[in-house]
């Protein structure tokens, strides 16, 4: 391990290794610095996000509510809710806690501005926050798998209501004090455990490349999906493997094989998928393992119940690979699932974990990947009918679904009258501007102005509108708060209005005023300009 990490020192900014086996930690060592600027480096006291691996905390309590009887895996949800809890739902079919821990609730994707917070001022109850951020459901519930923070949030919120008591204090009453993690929180913002918050904010997040990302501590608004700091990890680990019959989670043994007992296979296959939430990996040996990516900090815990020895990686990179992919296999193997295609070609799919009805969609339609014959063989399952390829799993935690080339021309094709109308707001700009300036050279004073000021305010925030659409795209990969880009999703509300507001006057001057034919073809060109970068904003939920 001492190897590995000096063969990657330039790459690293803070790792923290621990190793399990038969009960006892055999490694705890951290590499690197926590914060590079200052040259603080990390030690076994660093503290690091556990991003989604909090979601483990949510499946043990839930399963800790099914051993007392409490909690049945298989009845809806609407039975552990207040009346009337959802607003959305499309199907009928009953949402089950075992569907919330396999993600195939079937609800659509949220964008990082309703996931992420950044001020403790905006913190709301669970309850509350569900409620007011509940997603569109857009796939029947057992059909697709489709990570979700959303669900995995409201199993904590289910805990909640059975146990009358907050999540964090139930975990903290049920989980970290019978452990003696003494050194974590799970609480939305650590106000139970200011030390440990203070300890957490000497560490910063860095990107791959090692800049510094700003405000790196975010708040996570389905908090039991990724709120816990803590340097004790891998107490929770050990606890997953006892080495004899003791067991501290829960009062029978038999409920905590449950809980690490294949619960979902690939459909169609005997390879299993979840064990209650847990993903289970095929390494060299049958592994249960779970990722977590928070703005600035990547973790991952890996371990083998058989032979009671896991590992817990973590990092103050976004995203990072080196330890988190790299360094796994190295002490795991390589995990690899191999297919038998019979489909001739290959296709174009797009993930199922998208945001239907927010402005992130349009960014997720353009995210579709072509995969040839050879590369479907090497993924972790594709589901077939008659030669037809119906979904395909890239990771465990979310199918692809298949887009028709039809659709990905259709895309590239609307895309050609949107670059046309920015193509002309910018050129009728700079035609405007150079008659302004031609007029002022001959001394001929200024044009007619009339409809001039509509036609050029249409033009300026056509010209403008790429820009504010760039901007939105580019800040998106750093969890922006939803307060930092509203500016923009109201600028596209506005352009909106304004092209309404223009097309309208420009059908009543046409009629009641006298313009040269030039004039009339370049304001209704406009025209023409404004009604499709609006149908464009609208179509696509760009101002929401």
């Amino acid at each position: 391990m001492d190897a590995y990490v000096a063969s990657y020192e330039k790459y690293t900014a803070a790792v923290s290794v621990v190793a399990i086996k038969d009960g006892e930690t055999i490694v705890n060592k951290a590499y690197g610095y926590a914060d590079i600027e200052n040259q603080r480096k990390a030690d076994t006291s660093t503290v690091f996000e556990w991003a989604s691996i909090s979601k483990l905390l949510v499946y043990t309590s839930v399963m800790q509510l099914v051993e007392q009887g409490k909690l049945d895996l298989e009845k809806d949800i609407q039975e552990y809710l207040p009346d009337g809890f959802f607003k959305k739902l499309k199907y009928d079919d009953p949402i089950t806690l075992m569907n919330l821990m396999h993600h195939n609730a079937g609800w659509e994707d949220q964008t990082a501005a309703e996931v992420f917070y950044y001020s403790e001022d905006e913190m709301l109850e669970l309850g509350e926050t569900l409620r007011k951020n509940e997603p569109k459901q857009i796939y029947k519930p057992n059909s697709i798998v489709s990570y979700s923070n959303y669900g995995v949030g409201l199993a904590g919120y289910i805990v909640e209501e059975i146990s009358g008591q907050p999540f964090y204090e139930y975990v903290n009453q049920h989980i970290f004090e019978p452990l003696h993690m003494n050194d974590t929180t799970v609480h939305p913002t650590g106000q139970d455990h200011p030390d440990l918050v203070q300890r957490r904010n000497k560490i910063e997040g860095y990107t791959k490349d090692l800049k510094l990302i700003p405000e790196n501590r975010v708040y996570v608004t389905f908090y039991p999906t990724g709120a816990a700091i803590a340097e004790d990890l891998g107490k929770f680990l050990a606890a997953l493997m006892p080495v004899d019959d003791s067991n501290v989670l829960f009062k029978n043994r038999d409920t905590l094989n449950e809980m690490l007992s294949t619960s979902l296979y690939y459909e169609g296959t005997s390879t299993p998928r979840f064990a209650h939430g847990f993903v289970e990996m095929e390494y060299w040996v049958p592994t249960l393992m779970h990722v977590g990516n928070l703005k600035g900090f990547s973790s991952k815990v890996v371990f083998d119940p058989e032979s009671k020895f896991g590992m817990v990686v973590m990092t103050n990179i976004a995203f990072e690979e080196i330890y988190y992919y790299g360094l796994i296999s190295k002490i795991f193997g390589n995990s690899t699932y191999v297919n038998s295609v019979t489909s001739e070609e290959g296709g174009y799919f797009q993930s199922a974990r998208r945001a239907s009805s927010r402005f992130t969609d349009l960014f997720r339609q353009l995210d579709i990947t072509k995969f040839s014959k050879a590369e479907l063989s090497s993924l972790y399952n594709v589901v077939e009918h008659n030669g037809v390829i119906e979904k395909i799993s890239v990771t465990p935690y979310m199918d692809y679904l298949p887009v028709s080339k039809w659709k990905v021309n259709l895309i590239v094709i609307s895309f050609i009258p949107v670059i046309l109308a920015i193509l002309f707001s910018v050129t009728a700009l700079l035609v405007y501007f150079i008659r302004m300036l031609l007029y002022k050279r001959n001394k001929r004073g200024n044009p007619r102005i009339d409809f001039n000021k509509y036609y050029l305010a249409i033009n300026v925030a056509g010209a403008v509108l790429p820009l504010n659409l760039l901007i939105i795209h580019t800040r998106l990969p750093i969890y922006p708060a939803h307060s930092s880009i509203r500016i923009n999703l109201m600028f596209n509300l506005l352009y909106v209005v304004l092209a309404a507001a223009y097309l309208g006057l420009l059908m009543f001057k046409l009629r009641k005023s006298s313009y040269s034919k030039k004039q009339k073809v370049m304001y209704i060109m406009s025209g023409i300009s404004a009604f499709i970068l609006a149908a464009f904003i609208v179509g696509w939920n760009l101002y929401m």
